[in-house]
């Protein structure tokens, strides 16, 4: 079964499987249980950009009703070494994407995005100070 599986399928439903708007709380990332599950969260993306795309939509679903988390949720894969720069601001750029899930609407993804605006601009500073190094 597993592999008649897409595998950007496997990103969403482990994050529906193990994650429900309503575990996302204060306390859940108090008691950090995002890094419990960021092994296997890498696992599933591997570093693939593609992977870690499909995983933004998840996250973007489960937040749709907790925007105010999303960023953090966004922040707390990327320092886990779950998401990648690129990932992020690929999603940032790029607006309503064939990554983005159906249940998701333009006005949700919009406000979505608005929240992670400091988390993007953070990246966006950080890579064009990495440029300049170089």
């Amino acid at each position: 079964m597993a592999s008649a599986l897409k595998s950007h399928d496997k990103v969403h439903i482990y994050i529906r499987s193990v994650l429900r708007p309503s575990d996302i709380t204060f306390e859940f990332f108090k008691a950090k249980k995002l890094d419990k599950i960021s092994n296997v969260i890498g696992g599933i993306t591997n570093g693939n950009v593609i992977m870690e795309r499909h995983l933004i939509s998840a996250v973007e679903l489960l937040c749709a009703d907790k925007v105010k988390v999303f960023p953090v949720m966004l922040k707390d894969l990327y320092e886990s070494d779950v998401l990648q720069e690129d990932a992020i601001l690929e999603w940032a750029a790029e607006g309503r994407s064939e990554f983005t899930l159906e249940e998701v609407d333009e006005e949700t993804r919009a406000i979505l995005r608005a929240e992670a605006e400091p988390l993007v601009s953070w990246l966006q500073d950080d890579s064009d100070s990495d440029s300049n190094d170089e």
